[in-house]
């Protein structure tokens, strides 16, 4: 019954895709069809666009996407950090110079600064960046932040690139789970001027 089940699931998700489980209440696991994935990692589809960290020809990773519906008919590509199909061009979902993970990220201005720390009351493992982090998967802290301490006010999102449950902090947190977003972070960044950059 099960092998049924997931065979009428391969054939719903279209062809030019692979079945995998999906999480519920999560992004769709599918790895649409294409050689990004020699160069790229961290994909995943959520609401029809293809999310992916993609190396460039310097060597730099950039987070990027592209909606599957123009890529029907052509396979998807990683073109110096950016995904293509066809004559179709994704977009960049970090700024120049961002990247995965680490420092990297948007300019900060010397003004904001996030440390964070694995465990609740300011204890663990602690981190602290200066710009924002779209992505926090390369630099051990994805879902892995308990307690935070702001100089500024910042963003914290639930998925990478600002995406899923966002909040916005400007006081120290000493246990995140009072927010509903212990060990659930993977993006961060400051806001300017009451409002996000």
């Amino acid at each position: 019954m099960l092998i049924e089940m997931l065979a009428a699931a391969a054939v719903v998700t279209g062809a030019g895709q692979e079945f995998a489980p999906q999480i519920p209440g999560g992004p769709e696991r599918v790895a649409p069809r294409g050689d990004y994935r020699d160069s790229c990692s961290g994909e995943y589809v959520n609401r029809g666009r293809l999310y992916a960290d993609c190396r460039n020809n310097r060597g730099n990773i950039r987070g990027t996407s592209i909606e599957l519906n123009r890529c029907a008919d052509y396979e998807i590509r990683n073109n110096d950090g950016l995904l293509v199909c066809g004559p179709h061009r994704g977009e960049y979902e970090d700024r120049p110079g961002g990247g995965g993970g680490g420092g990297g990220g948007w300019p900060g201005d010397g003004r904001n600064s996030i440390t964070i720390f694995r465990d609740a009351n300011f204890r663990g493992a602690s981190f602290r960046f200066d710009n924002a982090i779209p992505n926090l998967a390369n630099t051990g802290f994805n879902d892995a932040i308990s307690s935070m301490q702001f100089r500024g006010e910042w963003e914290a999102c639930t998925d990478a690139y600002y995406r899923g449950f966002c909040q916005t902090f400007r006081d120290d947190v000493r246990n995140l789970q009072r927010w509903g977003m212990n060990d659930r972070i993977s993006s961060l960044r400051p806001v300017r001027g009451g409002g996000r950059w």
